[in-house]
């Protein structure tokens, strides 16, 4: 009931704090205080919901308690009903603009309400905020994770093209000591081989020498 009659003034189109400055005014100009003094309050409730609901006595919405709320001046709309009712006629009632609409956050345990337009999320700004925010961090979080994926994909490049260099590298190094190996070896084969030949050339020599003597002297000219 109280919740229903405070949702009702809001409707009208008061301001929380519009509400606040009505409560206040009537608790004085009213009589609540003094009743509540006097202890002729009796019903709680009862005086919490007509402290907070709207005037129903003027036709005029701006009418708050007789006075134009925003010219805050005498409500002379108040001022005819009330030469209306001395001298018998009725006033007509109080006309209501299309009331705003209540909406209840859609949130996973918010409990957040608004008045208004519903947004198109069905979201408090809190909650909006929130989801845009952890949109946010997983984007953020998304590229981090890609740049790492790339970091890592090309460091991993560089260490295979570094091992193909090495590779190539040894690979070069070892052909060219064999190389360098089979020259030596070569070389090495080569004076023995030159090394055996003169030596047969030596024995073949000694032994036409000794085979034929008279030929000693025209090797000792060949010499």
């Amino acid at each position: 009931m109280l919740r229903e009659a405070i949702l009702q003034a809001l409707d009208g189109g008061r301001t929380t704090h519009q509400l606040v400055e009505r409560i206040q005014r009537r608790w004085w100009t009213h009589g609540y205080a003094r009743a509540l003094a006097e202890g002729q309050l009796t019903s709680p409730v009862g005086t919490a919901v007509a402290l907070v609901r709207p005037s129903v006595d003027c036709p005029d919405p701006m009418c708050e308690d007789g006075v134009t709320l925003h010219l805050g001046d005498g409500c002379p709309k108040c001022d005819q009903r009330r030469t209306d009712r001395r001298r018998g006629q009725v006033p007509g009632p109080r006309q209501k603009r299309p009331a705003p609409q209540w909406w209840e956050c859609e949130g996973q345990g918010c409990t957040a309400a608004g008045k208004g337009h519903r947004p198109a999320g069905g979201l408090c700004w809190q909650c909006q905020e929130r989801v845009e925010e952890a949109a946010a961090q997983t984007a953020v979080q998304r590229v981090s994770a890609t740049l790492a994926a790339e970091t890592e994909a090309a460091e991993e490049a560089a260490r295979l093209r570094q091992t193909i260099r090495w590779a190539r590298m040894l690979d070069e190094a070892y052909t060219e000591h064999a190389e360098r190996g089979r020259t030596a070896q070569e070389q090495a084969e080569a004076q023995r081989q030159a090394e055996a030949d003169a030596e047969q050339v030596r024995i073949l020599r000694e032994q036409l020498l000794r085979e034929h003597p008279e030929l000693a002297a025209y090797a000792q000219g060949q010499t």
